[in-house]
């Protein structure tokens, strides 16, 4: 290029440098156009040059850890592009598209290193603007602060100073007076407690609020386990931060009744009137929420019921064995793995499947066999005919040792005193109740398959199958959200009376459900009417548990996740590697999360995808 544009001649980094030395690089740089939607700089590339923007706009973003995309800025004329890898040779951290018809200036490495050799102000400036930028990515990407609009964030990334950590540097002391908050940029931290390992943290997560919000000392030691960055600002402009953005503050006091539920309830006093505290705060803002495979139970009741009726027909027309043990298997999982399906589409903050199949896989192994234990020496020691369940103390006995045996199996999955939902009980119960009557049905079927009645077994098959939803399940997650609500009450706080009412009331509702549908207190249509009535009673219980408990996951989920601002989200359509619809995975506690949520709202580590991880 022979001409100096007026855009370079009177940019404020170039002032001072002289025109024959301007005019000099500007003979190596190239003009350059783009069209709409065109890729200049792609994130995680190589750098080699940059470039000064002549015309047009441009939008840049970038990849927040959740994989989703950020947007991070709009720039326009006399705006320079792409130098901080040049600065620190390191890749491209984000993603410059043009927006509309964009002319630039493209400058190798070799001609941005002549102007920052002959402009002291144009290094100094850049490197400056670089390193305001590299926290400003930092915070919208992998940040608790990323809600806060991107207008005063960049003002929160001017006051954040930018710390780099050694391997085996000790950040903060366990014990030690602490006015200092930190966000992991990059690297792993090792905590550690009373000399125990609690944690490792990674990018996107934080320390040194428990401190700041409580008063405290510090309750953990700090340690780099590799190199890496640390975003550390002050405590002063840590509660003045708070104090200006209500959903923040929101977010850290949920955090801190997940990290120290013991001193949780004191410090949002502080922070907050009683009237707004983050427990009692209605949800808003949910848009992106959406529960994992939410209809995917319809796709287990097709593939199971489609498997059951196949086997039957083939059972009925080709009266082979193998078709008959095909029906006898299919019929007895086909009510309950659907059942369990259900109840975990409406979960938002699941485990993993394998861990409701162990609930279920345990149930039918451990608790059937204890309740048949139990039953045949208090109950049938004479023989099954000795009594009849027309004699109400023998329902109500079945009812007891049953429910007891499967709330064994859910009380040991659900003991953790890391953070319960009542969905996880809810879920945990159904799959034990289920795992219950999938072995029940086996052994009812196998009764009419010894005898050679092979159509009478198809019948009970079908006949269970389809009462299945009013059966077991739903008992036993009635009951199990009870125990949810006991648990998780005692790991928190000294029980109320309301807390151990409720607790009492949903395990009696289930034992008396249970009695009233084997109870035989009449026959005929009457007897059909009662066992509807029953069913039905079950089945609305289990609604409205199921609706409370989703409320509670959607309010976790959105004090810990506040929606980001409309203005920095990304249309991923546009993003040829966009795949951000997929559950997130926590690595800490194993819980499944819905796409674009940023924490964990059961450890409140922060979240990746997979591509982060790796």
């Amino acid at each position: 290029m022979e001409n100096i544009p007026d855009e370079l001649r009177n940019h404020t980094l170039l002032h001072g440098v002289p025109e024959h030395e301007l005019a000099a690089a500007t003979s190596t740089m190239q003009m350059v156009s783009y069209a709409d939607r065109t890729t200049i700089l792609k994130e995680g590339a190589v750098g080699d040059d940059c470039f000064f923007i002549l015309s047009g706009e441009v939008s840049v973003t970038a990849r927040s850890l959740i994989g989703s995309s950020v947007r991070l800025a709009t720039l326009g004329p006399g705006a320079l592009i792409g130098e901080m890898a040049l600065l620190s040779s390191e890749r491209r951290t984000a993603t410059i598209r043009a927006v509309g018809e964009v002319q630039a200036l493209r400058l190798d490495r070799g001609a941005f290193r002549t102007l920052a050799a002959l402009s002291p102000l144009f290094h100094e400036s850049l490197t400056y603007s670089a390193r305001i930028r590299d926290i400003h990515g930092l915070l919208s990407k992998a940040s608790i602060w990323s809600s806060i609009p991107d207008s005063e964030l960049r003002g929160l990334a001017e006051v954040t100073v930018l710390r780099s950590a050694k391997q085996g540097q000790v950040i903060v002391y366990e014990g030690d007076a602490s006015n200092m908050f930190y966000t992991i940029g990059s690297g792993s931290f090792e905590v550690r407690s009373s000399g125990k390992r609690v944690a490792v943290l990674h990018q996107g997560d934080y320390f040194g609020e428990i401190a700041l919000l409580t008063g405290v000392s510090t309750t953990a030691t700090i340690t780099a386990l590799e190199d890496g960055k640390l975003l550390a600002l002050g405590e002063e402009e840590f509660r003045f931060t708070l104090m200006r953005h209500e959903p923040v503050k929101r977010q850290f006091l949920a955090a801190l009744r997940i990290r120290r539920p013991d001193i949780a309830d004191t410090a949002i006093r502080q922070w907050m009137p009683d009237s707004e505290q983050p427990g009692q705060v209605t949800a808003t803002g949910q848009n992106w929420l959406r529960p994992p495979a939410q209809q995917r139970w319809i796709d287990v009741l097709m593939a199971m019921g489609g498997l059951f009726l196949v086997a039957t027909l083939l059972s009925v027309w080709l009266k082979g064995a193998i078709w008959t043990y095909a029906a006898l298997v299919t019929g007895c999982l086909a009510g309950p793995v659907t059942f369990v399906a259900y109840a975990r589409s409406s979960q938002l903050l699941g485990y993993r499947i394998s861990r409701l199949l162990g609930v279920f896989v345990t149930s039918a192994a451990i608790a059937l066999p204890l309740a048949m234990l139990l039953e045949k020496s208090w109950l049938f020691a004479k023989g099954p005919d000795a009594y009849t369940f027309t004699q109400l103390h023998l329902p109500i006995a079945v009812a007891l040792i049953e429910e007891g045996s499967k709330l064994l199996i859910c009380y040991f999955f659900l003991r953790s005193k890391r953070q319960r939902f009542r969905m996880d009980a809810v879920v945990f119960g159904a799959a034990a109740g289920m795992g219950f009557a999938a072995v029940e049905n086996m052994i009812y079927g196998w009764a009419f398959l010894g005898t050679g009645a092979t159509g009478s077994m198809l019948a009970v098959l079908w006949l269970r199958a389809l009462l299945s939803p009013f059966g077991h399940g739903t008992w036993t997650a009635i009951a199990a959200a009870g125990i949810g609500i006991g648990l998780s009450k005692a790991s928190t706080s000294s029980g109320r009376l309301s807390v151990w009412l409720k607790v009492a009331g949903l395990v009696s509702a289930s034992i008396l459900l249970h009695t009233l549908w084997d109870f035989q207190f009449a026959s005929g249509a009457l007897r059909v009417v009662g066992m509807a009535a029953v069913g039905a009673a079950g089945l609305l219980l289990l609604f409205l548990l199921i609706r409370s408990g989703t409320a509670e996951e959607i309010q976790a989920l959105t004090l810990l996740n506040p929606a980001l601002s409309a203005d920095r989200l990304i249309d991923d359509a546009e993003e040829e590697d966009a795949d951000v619809e997929r559950p997130l995975n926590c690595q800490v506690c194993d819980t499944q999360c819905p796409p674009k949520t940023r924490y964990c709202p059961r450890c409140g580590q922060s979240l990746r995808a997979e591509a982060a991880r790796n």
